[in-house]
């Protein structure tokens, strides 16, 4: 088999990638390198079938990643029978192409579908080759999704923390390059101008929970407020445990209004939320603005620094960072020389 040499190359690369979505960018690359389809697409959907993500790669190289992809009616109806069939579903498009989809695997939030559109109808071996690669793939997965989650709480977890946020940076310093000095398209898309937010919280007097009631059910109280957290937040914001107590949220929001009403809402939750032995558990939230110009410890410091002054001044609230600073509650946390982490 002349493309052999080529499949143990392929495979090869996809199995040292530890990035999830690298890992998915790469599987679709394989894929159209082995069968040259028009294109294959990569969808993820929630239990109701609205799709949520998309990654395709296209026949000339190109390639996209959407968050959401409504415009497609023809992708829709396929991953609608694919659904219902829960197996693999060929079909033909108006356009004379042939169409296949594969089912290939449920997250804990959302489910995963490949469909690949082709000039000819796939050879059965050619199919039991792609079931081949999203074996591989869907193994992988689970070993990545095991790597990067809290096993307690499902969370993501502190491991994961400094890239994903480092990630948030980046594209904090991308919307700020594409909007700059452009008022006019800020006006046409307001949607742009949306920046990310980060919240630590802390769970108040935690330790006294454990302390009285012992650590079985301060762990059934990290658990249940993890499930709190997902309700309280899309699927597109970043959750972590970011240890013992502590979690982290990062949120996109047009504003701080925005993210205020985010934050409040979760907060407001936990609050009201009846655990069983313990009844009322109240966190305290220090949030600040991701910018562009930022390093991950900075950003740290000053959700720190908010939550800090949240802890002191009653607790059960959310402090924003840049709204102390205004109101001359706090001092501004100090700039590392050489953006050197100061460790004592």
């Amino acid at each position: 088999m002349s493309s052999t040499p080529h499949l143990l190359d392929r495979l090869a690369t996809l199995t040292s990638i530890r990035d999830l979505e690298l890992l998915e960018f790469s599987l679709l690359k394989t894929v159209h390198e082995l069968f040259r389809p028009e294109q294959v697409t990569m969808i993820k959907y929630d239990e109701s079938g609205d799709v949520k993500y998309t990654m395709r790669y296209g026949h000339d190289g190109s390639h996209e990643s959407l968050k959401t992809k409504k415009d497609q009616p023809e992708l829709q109806s396929v991953l609608r029978m694919t659904r219902r069939l829960n197996a693999p579903y060929h079909s033909r498009l108006a356009n004379g192409n042939s169409i296949s989809a594969f089912p290939v695997l449920d997250f804990q939030l959302l489910s995963v579908c490949l469909i690949m559109e082709s000039r000819r109808q796939g050879a059965s071996n050619d199919i039991k080759l792609i079931q081949g690669l999203l074996e591989i793939y869907r193994n992988f997965c689970h070993l990545i999704e095991d790597a990067q989650r809290d096993q307690l709480t499902g969370l993501l977890n502190r491991k994961t923390f400094d890239e994903s946020i480092q990630r948030v940076i980046g594209m904090s310093s991308s919307l700020s390059t594409t909007y700059q000095n452009q008022e006019e398209d800020r006006r046409s898309h307001p949607d742009c101008d949306s920046s990310y937010w980060l919240g630590l919280i802390d769970i108040d007097n935690f330790k006294k929970i454990n302390d009285t009631l012992g650590h079985i059910y301060g762990d059934e109280v990290l658990l249940l407020m993890s499930q709190i957290m997902r309700d309280s937040f899309r699927e597109s914001d970043l959750l972590f445990r970011f240890g013992g107590e502590e979690f982290v949220v990062v949120t996109e929001n047009l504003d701080m209004q925005g993210a205020k009403t985010a934050f409040e809402r979760f907060r407001s939750k936990v609050e009201q939320f009846n655990f069983p032995q313990v009844g009322q558990v109240t966190i305290s939230f220090g949030a600040v603005k991701v910018g562009s110009a930022d390093v991950v410890h900075a950003v740290l410091d000053k959700a720190d620094k908010a939550l800090y002054f949240a802890k002191q001044n009653g607790k059960n609230r959310v402090c924003f960072y840049e709204e102390l600073i205004q109101a001359g509650l706090i001092e501004p946390a100090r700039a590392k020389l050489n953006q050197e982490v100061e460790l004592f």
